[in-house]
């Protein structure tokens, strides 16, 4: 076992920006099911935009937490597959993550983890496509580890991997609060990187955009059906929504667009 004790469970969580109208999602599923018909798989999403990192790096970090020690998570969000970039093979808290070294794991990866660089030519199927290392590397390696492969026996230790940063938002000397939208999710409402430590400089608010305001209201059912509002989402940070509608839709706003949170007059 390694250091960490890392001991695997046999669970996969899958990661993707690749959608589910093509097979792309069902051959990995079958690739590793072929090496561990044992496997239990969890699709975690594949509805990440594409080639959207921070989307990816977003989901990752907001979810691995609720799933047992000893499950692999498989991050593939990899605009630069087929590159000289790297696969990382991250432990961290008795969890594994397969991830391009892009800085899709940056978010997640805490001061005790242990990172390595996937020993690719290790796990690379016969005849590997350059342009889905999801299939041909990213699932044998999984699969590998999910059975019971030592992680030290995967990869070598790096510190040299990619940082990234989630977007940070901005706090104004009047104690508003601008943020873009990180994504939008399939109900329409428009989440952002604002957290519950931004709200501690005043008790009511109001969010602009989209040339619409709006309250900052506890829940879904405070406001009346078809208007529009704004709370702290599942996810711990500001979404703005329209109650049983889709914000995105009705505001005319996509990803990247600005929201302010501004304080109330007191």
């Amino acid at each position: 076992m390694s250091d960490a004790g890392f001991r695997a469970n046999g669970v996969v969580t899958l990661l993707t920006d690749f959608g589910l109208t093509d097979p792309y999602v069902g051959v990995m599923k079958g690739v590793m099911l072929s090496a561990s018909p044992a496997l239990k798989l969890v699709d975690l999403t594949h509805g990440v935009p594409p080639q959207a990192v921070a989307v990816g790096a977003w989901h990752i970090q907001q979810s691995w937490g609720r799933f047992p020690a000893g499950t692999v998570h498989m991050v593939v969000v990899d605009p630069g597959v087929g590159s000289a970039r790297r696969i990382l093979l991250v432990e961290q808290n008795g969890h594994l993550f397969l991830a391009p070294d892009n800085g899709v794991l940056a978010p997640t990866i805490g001061a005790g983890a242990t990172v390595r660089a996937l020993d690719i030519e290790r796990f690379a199927l016969p005849g590997a496509s350059r342009t889905f290392h999801g299939r041909d590397v990213f699932s044998p390696a999984a699969a590998a580890l999910a059975a019971g492969l030592d992680p030290s026996e995967a990869g070598e230790p790096t510190e040299d991997w990619v940082r990234m940063e989630l977007p940070t938002p901005t706090v104004e000397e009047d104690g508003s609060v601008r943020a873009g939208v990180l994504y939008i999710d399939s109900f329409g409402n428009l989440v952002t990187m604002i957290g519950a430590e931004h709200l501690e400089r005043a008790e009511g608010w109001t969010t602009e955009i989209g040339g619409a305001s709006m309250p900052l209201v506890g829940t879904y059912a405070d406001v009346e059906i078809g208007a529009l509002l704004s709370l702290l989402g599942s996810g711990g940070t500001l979404e703005v929504s329209l109650r049983d509608g889709d914000a995105a839709a009705h505001l005319k706003v996509a990803p990247g667009d600005e929201v302010l949170l501004r304080p109330e007059p007191q």
